[in-house]
C-alpha cells in the first residue's frame, strides 16, 4: 500500500477520473445521497490517493485545503474507501496523512471539518472537537469539528 499526493494541475484525466469514480461509488451512490460531489473545490485542493501496489485505481481518498478566508483553518474532507478495503485501517491513514500534511504545510493553522456525525469519536480519537450543533448536509447528519493547534 503506498500513497501518493496531486494538485489538480498535475493530474491527469484517466487518475482523476479513478478519484472521481472512487468518491462517487462512496459518497453518491453508497450513501444514497444524490448531492453535486463536483462542488468547483477540486482545482484548489491537494489530492491525496491510496494504491495497493501497481493497481491503477485508488482504493482510498482524501482531499485538503489551505487556510479558509473567513475561518483561517485548514480543512480535509471527500473521504472513501473503497468497499474491499474496509476495516483495514486506511481511514485512519487518510485522517493521519492528511494532519500530516497540514502541518507541515500550515502548522499555525486550526483544523475544521464537516464530519457526518456517527464519526464523532473516529474523529476525536484524532483531538477533534465538535464545535457546532446538528446539521442536514444533503440528508445526512453533520458536525462541524475542530483540532486547534
Amino acid at each position: 500500500m503506498h500513497s501518493r499526493w496531486f494538485r489538480f494541475a498535475d493530474l491527469s484525466a484517466g487518475t482523476f477520473h479513478d478519484m472521481l469514480h472512487l468518491r462517487q461509488s462512496v459518497l453518491v451512490v453508497e450513501q444514497a445521497s444524490p448531492f453535486p460531489d463536483l462542488d468547483g473545490r477540486d482545482p484548489v485542493a491537494r489530492h491525496l490517493a491510496l494504491y495497493d501496489g501497481d493497481a491503477p485505481m485508488p482504493v482510498g481518498y482524501a482531499r485538503i485545503f489551505g487556510p479558509d478566508a473567513e475561518t483561517g483553518a485548514t480543512s480535509f474532507g471527500r473521504l472513501a474507501v473503497a468497499p474491499a478495503w474496509r476495516g483495514k485501517a486506511l481511514g485512519r491513514r487518510l485522517v493521519a496523512e492528511c494532519l500530516e500534511r497540514l502541518a507541515q504545510e500550515w502548522p499555525q493553522h486550526d483544523v475544521l471539518i464537516s464530519a457526518q456525525l456517527y464519526l464523532e469519536s473516529f474523529y476525536g480519537g484524532f483531538g477533534f472537537r465538535r464545535v457546532s450543533e446538528i446539521y442536514d448536509d444533503v440528508g445526512i447528519d453533520h458536525i462541524d469539528m475542530r483540532l486547534s493547534r
